[in-house]
């Protein structure tokens, strides 16, 4: 899977542009605050239908206009996809396949993309939250009614929350029947989650690769609020409906879900210490990296390629070792797309690299 070009209507600092990629590497150089970062989030959209830096389509559209547009080609094989996502009314998120609006379950798994930036190593330094994203975001696209699991298990909750709290604070008389119901529901596509959360878990650690970084040695451990009856599905439902029951007066008093997959932590260790307080700056970033090449091949051994690979701002998160072993990972597999203010610091790349020079919204394609 590549993606073949891209083009620009109002987005962020680029009135309009126009590219076309190489199958191989494409590089973005240029000062700080050019635009570069701006590329690889608009790339990135055309996969998720979300961005890797806000939340606000809003924040997407040029200064001083009410829309904008990100279009791209993308090519699996023989197969073509257009692709669009666009902003209207000052902040109306539309996503579009071929001309056609869709919603985010049908758009999301048209392109497969991977992100390596700043903001991703609060997968390492961060909370629980930002693990439970790292994981999901891989397994939209592995397992395809994940993201409509998630979707479910989030409306559920919410309205078991304000069952809760409005108990709690005395606003509304506890419905024992309706608050069962949705006991129902979060055990049904928590168990599902979970269950989706295991495997994965499961396959990453057979696939993280061993040496590639020196004597770095990184163990991961899925902890759950509901652990494992073995790893049926069914026994996942039933001890989630167990522990709803056991926490139900202490959620009333608190107002709000205590156990459930929203709970969960991926635990991360280097020679079997955690990783967040004994791993140094380096080390925390080859084991992220790590986990990248862990579902770079589940990826690729579930849909049968490897995702596109998106790198910002290189020379800021990896020394020049790391990075030559890094991108010589990235290069014999897959396209991939790198930001950088410091092009020289950058190893030599094999096959036939793009460069695009970025001032001020304006790319321009540099031949050779």
């Amino acid at each position: 899977m590549r993606i073949t070009s891209l083009r620009l209507f109002r987005y962020r600092n680029f009135n309009q542009a126009v590219l076309s990629f190489s199958p191989s590497a494409n590089l973005f150089f240029g000062p700080n605050g050019q635009g570069k970062t701006n590329l690889l989030e608009a790339i990135y959209l055309l996969a998720y239908g979300r961005s890797f830096r806000t939340h606000a389509p809003r924040d997407w559209i040029e200064f001083g206009e009410n829309l904008c547009r990100v279009e791209g080609v993308v090519e699996h094989g023989s197969l073509e996809r257009d692709l669009a996502v666009q902003v209207v009314g000052g902040g109306q998120k539309e996503l579009l396949v071929h001309h056609k609006l869709v919603p985010l379950h049908e758009f999301v798994g048209k392109f497969h993309a991977l992100a390596f930036t700043g903001q991703q190593l609060s997968v390492v330094r961060g909370g629980p939250a930002e693990r439970r994203s790292f994981l999901d975001r891989a397994m939209i696209t592995a397992y395809p009614g994940h993201l409509t699991h998630l979707a479910v298990y989030e409306r559920a909750l919410r309205q078991r929350n304000k069952l809760l709290a409005a108990a709690r604070d005395g606003s509304g008389k506890l419905d024992d029947a309706l608050l069962d119901s949705w006991n129902v529901k979060l055990s049904q596509e928590g168990a599902r989650i979970l269950w989706n959360r295991l495997n994965y878990v499961e396959e990453m650690r057979t696939e993280i690769p061993k040496g590639v970084f020196g004597k770095e040695d990184l163990q991961i451990e899925y902890k759950s609020t509901v652990p494992p009856e073995g790893h049926a599905r069914e026994a996942l439902q039933t001890e989630f409906r167990a522990r709803l029951a056991r926490a139900q007066s202490q959620d009333l008093k608190r107002g709000f879900t205590s156990v459930g997959p929203h709970r969960d932590d991926l635990k991360l260790f280097i020679n079997g210490h955690v990783l967040s307080d004994f791993g140094s700056a380096g080390q925390q970033r080859s084991c992220l990296i790590a986990l990248y090449f862990a579902q770079m091949e589940i990826h690729r051994r579930i849909q049968g390629f490897y995702p596109v690979f998106l790198v910002d701002d290189v020379e800021a998160e990896l020394d020049s070792e790391r990075l030559r072993i890094f991108l010589g990972h990235l290069s014999e597999r897959t396209q991939i797309f790198l930001a950088t203010a410091k092009p020289s610091f950058l190893p030599a790349l094999g096959g036939d690299i793009r460069k695009f020079e970025i001032k001020a919204g304006n790319p321009r394609w540099i031949p050779g």
